[in-house]
């Protein structure tokens, strides 16, 4: 008996000897990523459920300005920490991390707070694309956290696009007409106010290179004699007693000429072979002389002729215009207005010799030459004249065999205009270009409720010109509501139109001193 209870006691000893192995510490967490409300969980309804088998602590892994938790530590078994977190004000989610330590067992929960969603599209570039006149491919990029559905304009069957995610190529052949095309591409969502229209654009073979309201020349009168002309690499624009010396590329203002006392400057203009020439109007019984200027920037004028107004009584006589060479062979024209009748006055030079003046009848007149104008059709009379003015039928006509001095003449229409007492015709120029003959007319107005158009024809054949591209004024003028030309003068009927060729356009200039409103366009 006394055996057994000591090997009793021996074996207890031993136990007590070899204890249990040590525990390895667990953290057990429901989910180490969890979303909070865009409102907030001040109601401390949010809890981050987890076990461990020892105590723990939690803290946030980084100060919070807008989360905190509670407690901050606690013993082993089931246990849970409270996320307090304050309503997110912004459109951007955030993030704060609880760490929760047991022993050397560590766990984090990120924790995900929703943003203020607010629904957003853009497209890049906001102005729209542009694509070149010979045609291509531009390119849109949407920006976007919403669908969105993508319309053309309907009447754009000019245009095609692809897509590829929120990258859109938009393409178009060549645009073969005059005017340019718009095509309005809208981005439209469900959400009210978010979306966007931007235009796809395309070049036309005209194209306005730039506009300047003439009342800001200095020294410019509206209520004088305005003429545009094309000299070596400068536009001159003449205000009778000055002339404004204009860069074709930009119509900015180079120099400025002013005409000797006494002189002024209402022709101002240049032949095909760019003699410079100049004249002043002339009224009942005086002379209009016309003077070859070699050097415009150093004025040494010789005298191409002189005429005596007595000849044809009328009230005023001017209006020149020429084609040719001076110093060859060229065709000049003036109008006489109003007075016997009226009158289409022209000189022949021929081998640089300029002869007698000649008369015929015009199809009608009217009060003055800045609402009249006889133009060559070509560098001798055989070529004929053309002819426009205020009254009649506002068109353009033209009269070719000619018999010099003869009341008889019957002159044909060559280009129905469409105008009618609204509008004001004074002005003809004509050129040649890629073996084409053209003419170009300007339709002023004598109120401000109208706009000047600029005319380009096909003269080829003269007697029936054919309608190539009209360029609006309206862009060119500022207007109230209802439809007052704020830049209106008031002051002239005077008005011009130039058109000359360069290597790759023909260019026409109009102008206009009732809108003080100037623009260049080239044709292409």
């Amino acid at each position: 008996m006394k055996k057994i209870a000591l090997m009793l006691m021996v074996a207890v000893a031993a136990i007590a000897c070899n204890p249990q192995e040590d525990i390895v510490p667990e953290i057990k967490v429901t989910s180490t990523e969890t979303t909070l409300p865009l409102a907030g969980t001040e109601d401390m309804s949010f809890k981050i459920q987890f076990n461990t088998n020892v105590a723990w602590t939690a803290a946030l892994k980084e100060v919070s300005e807008w989360c905190t938790i509670t407690p901050a530590s606690g013993v082993a078994g089931d246990a849970s920490v409270t996320v307090i977190a304050l309503e997110n004000p912004t459109e951007e989610e955030r993030t704060a991390t609880v760490v929760i330590t047991a022993g050397s067992a560590v766990e984090e929960v990120v924790l995900t707070q929703e943003a203020v969603f607010v629904p957003r599209l853009s497209v890049s570039p906001a102005e729209g694309v542009a694509l070149p006149l010979a045609g291509g491919s531009a390119t849109l990029e949407v920006t976007a956290n919403v669908d969105y559905t993508v319309t053309v304009a309907e009447d754009a069957t000019w245009l095609s696009y692809t897509q590829e995610g929120n990258v859109l190529t938009f393409t178009a052949a060549a645009n073969e007409d005059f005017a340019g095309r718009v095509a309005g591409v809208t981005f439209a969502t469900a959400h009210e106010g978010v979306g966007a229209t931007v235009n796809v654009s395309q070049e036309g073979r005209a194209t306005k290179l730039w506009t300047k309201h003439i009342s800001d020349f200095e020294g410019y009168d509206a209520g004088l004699a305005v003429r545009l002309v094309k000299y070596g690499d400068f536009i001159g624009v003449a205000n009778t007693t000055k002339v404004y010396v204009l860069n074709p590329a930009t119509g900015n203002i180079e120099m400025t000429i002013n005409m000797p006392e006494g002189f002024y400057a209402h022709s101002v203009l240049v032949d095909d072979a760019g003699n410079f020439l100049i004249a002043s109007d002339a009224g009942t019984s005086t002379v209009l002389t016309l003077f070859h200027v070699p050097d415009p920037f150093n004025p040494a004028p010789e005298v191409v002729f002189n005429y005596n107004t007595g000849n044809y009584y009328a009230g005023i006589t001017g209006n020149i215009r020429v084609r040719g060479n001076i110093k060859d062979d060229a065709l000049i024209t003036a109008t006489a207005s109003d007075g016997a009748g009226g009158a289409c006055l022209y000189w022949e030079v021929v081998d640089g010799v300029c002869g007698d003046w000649h008369w015929i009848n015009p199809p009608y007149t009217t009060w003055t030459t800045d609402q009249l104008c006889t133009a060559p059709a070509g560098t001798s009379i055989a070529d004929g004249l053309f002819y426009i003015g205020y009254g009649g039928d506002y068109n353009l006509r033209y009269v070719k065999d000619i018999t010099p001095n003869s009341g008889s003449h019957e002159w044909g229409v060559s280009y129905v205009t469409g105008a009618s007492w609204m509008e004001n015709f004074n002005s003809i120029s004509t050129t040649e270009w890629n073996g084409h003959k053209y003419a170009a007319i300007c339709m002023s107005c004598h109120f401000n409720y109208d706009d000047a158009d600029a005319v380009l024809l096909n003269v080829d054949d003269p007697a029936a010109a054919q309608h190539v591209y009209t360029y609006s004024g309206t862009p060119d003028v500022e207007r109230a509501e209802d439809w007052t030309n704020l830049n209106w003068t008031g002051l002239g009927t005077y008005s011009d139109i130039l058109i000359y060729p360069t290597e790759d356009a023909l260019m026409m200039l109009y102008i206009d001193g009732n809108y003080g409103a100037m623009s260049c366009v080239a044709v292409k």
